[in-house]
Formats: C-alpha cells, sequence, structure tokens
C-alpha cells in the first residue's frame, strides 16, 4: 500500500503533551532537538527529548497552536516524557499538560478521502510538514511520497469527522505505521525510550536536529556524534515477506544479522507493522548495513528479513 491509498485511521496509539504559559517556549528551547523559537503555527517539526547523556525519551511531532505548543508522540512512551518534562519545569513560568479527551488523533490519506475532510479543512496545504488549523484543530501534513494527514481534532471536530466519514470502517492502525515505516519516520515506545541517542533513529534525516542552536538537554552528546563521527548504528527498513508474523514482534526486540553460516547480535526492533502480504520493520542496526542484507529476530529465527532501500539518505 503506498499513501495514494484511501485510508483513515484512527490513532489510538498518539499521545499529546502541551506547553503553554510566558515561558513556555524558552524552556522548551532548553530541552530539545529542534529550534522552537523559529516555530510558526504553519509548520510542523521532527524532534526528539533526551536525557543530559543525549539518549531520546521520545521522539515527537510538534506543532505550535494559539502560542500553545504540542508534542505528539507515542501514548507508550508520552509518561515518562511527561515526567521529565515537569521534573525542570518546576523552575519556569511554563504549564505542562497531557492532552487527553480534549484531542483526538487520525490518518488520512488518498485523494478522494482527503476530499471528503474539505469540511473539516478546507485549504489542505500539501507541502511536507505544513499545518492548516482552525476551530476543529489541525492538520499535518506528511508529504515524502504523497501527501497524507494526521488529523489533531478537539471533540468538535472528531465529532465532525464522524459525520463526513464511516467511524465503523476506519482502517486498522497497522496500515498507517507501515507507510510511516516506509517513510523512515521514526517513533519510540515505552519499550526503546532512553536506548538511543536521536542520529540512530535518523532524526536529522527528517531535520529533527537543529545543530546550530543552542543548549539544550543532550546537546554535548547530539553534537559529539556528529561532528567527531562516534555514531555506529542508523535505522533501517527490514521487509519480511509471506505469513503475517507481526503479532510476535514487539518494540525492543533483538535483531540477529547473517554472517556467512552463521549469526551475530544486529540490532533492535523500532517499530513493526504489516502491510498486505508483508511485515515491515524499523530498526537500529549497524551503519555499515547495506541494502540486500539478512537479518533474523532471535527469538523467531526461522522467520528472516532483508533490509529495503531507505526514502532518503544517511549522513
Amino acid at each position: 500500500m503506498s499513501s495514494q491509498h484511501e485510508l483513515i485511521v484512527k490513532l489510538n496509539s498518539l499521545g499529546c503533551i502541551t506547553m503553554s504559559g510566558p515561558q513556555a517556549k524558552d524552556y522548551l528551547q532548553g530541552q530539545v532537538t529542534v529550534d522552537v523559537t523559529k516555530m510558526t503555527p504553519y509548520a510542523a517539526r521532527f524532534g526528539a527529548h533526551c536525557d543530559f547523556k543525549g539518549k531520546a525519551w521520545s521522539v515527537f511531532t510538534a506543532l505550535l497552536s494559539n502560542d500553545v505548543f504540542h508534542l505528539i508522540m507515542r501514548k507508550s512512551a508520552l509518561e515518562k516524557s511527561l515526567s521529565e518534562f515537569k521534573k525542570y519545569g518546576v523552575f519556569s513560568k511554563v504549564d505542562i499538560q497531557q492532552a487527553n479527551a480534549e484531542l483526538s488523533f487520525f490518518g488520512v490519506s488518498g485523494s478522494a478521502t482527503i476530499s471528503a475532510i474539505n469540511s473539516l479543512f478546507t485549504n489542505l496545504n500539501g507541502q511536507h510538514l505544513s499545518v492548516t488549523s482552525n476551530e476543529f484543530g489541525s492538520a499535518i501534513c506528511l508529504n515524502r511520497s504523497n501527501p497524507r494527514y494526521i488529523l489533531a481534532l478537539n471533540v468538535a471536530g472528531a465529532a465532525l469527522l464522524g459525520k463526513l466519514t464511516n467511524a465503523d470502517n476506519y482502517e486498522d492502525e497497522s496500515h498507517w505505521e507501515a507507510i510511516d515505516i516506509l517513510d523512515g519516520i521514526p517513533y519510540i515506545e515505552a519499550q526503546t525510550s532512553n536506548q538511543f541517542v536521536p542520529q540512530m533513529l535518523n532524526l536529522q534525516a527528517v531535520a529533527g536536529i537543529d545543530f546550530d542552536k543552542g543548549c539544550y538537554m543532550g546537546q554535548e552528546t547530539v553534537a559529539r556524534t556528529k561532528f567527531l563521527g562516534r555514531n555506529k548504528r542508523a535505522s533501517y527498513i527490514l521487509i519480511h515477506q509471506g505469513v503475517d508474523i507481526s503479532e510476535a514482534l514487539n518494540p525492543g526486540d533483538a535483531l540477529e544479522k547473517q554472517a556467512g553460516e552463521n549469526w551475530r547480535s544486529g540490532g533492535t526492533i523500532l517499530q513493526s507493522a504489516v502491510l498486505n502480504d508483508k511485515t515491515v520493520v524499523f530498526g537500529v542496526l549497524a551503519n555499515d548495513t547495506q541494502t540486500g542484507d539478512v537479518l533474523r529476530l532471535k527469538a523467531l529465527p526461522e522467520h528472516t528479513f532483508e533490509v529495503s532501500a531507505l526514502p532518503y539518505k544517511l549522513d
């Protein structure tokens, strides 16, 4: 499936941390890998929230709406990230909250389906990471190949979307996650939180690190990884053809790489999803990995994966 296919998904796996208040911008600037002082309401950013050693607590999509910063991330990683934000936020005039029932997230793809939501957003922008906002919420465009949208909707927006579409026939969320993997967009789950520096997740390849911004939590490690060439790992797309083995895969599972007739430690699964007759995986592997390399799940050695090409170049 490509993002051209008609698709509407309720993204139950996503949650959101909001930051508001007179010092929200300055506080967030000192916590994340992207320069939030340059953000506008019209463009979103990928980014990471790290500990002081540069290990990512979470990976997020950030947007600015009505002077409130929204960090959209996996729910499973949100609790720890929220706790870390609040730990240091007590020293600033910033209100840090988890957006609960007031925000719902949906994925929309395909020209006919996108046209069907014109009552929600009449002037959708097709530029990658553009944001369209109104009284119903915001629509973030993802356009690595074809435009698709993450909708962050308030209660009124979600109710209207339900009237415009058939909520009983929303697609499985795995379809959307598979497109994310093929677009090379990383996510951190609770099982992989605080394990990898942002470059191991390819954040630099999706403009998720601003190397020229000032100090922030973990900045020294992130800069050293870039300028001293100390990163030995990166994220790659893996494809398993045939039988669906997705239920056997979990974030954090160990992979093994074929080395002649033997197998050795190969990497870690970040996320996995099903795409038609294929299981697709995004995993952190050695950065000398080549397209066509073969790996297997350590716990399920009878099933192998082949490394597929990334949609971007790695530094």
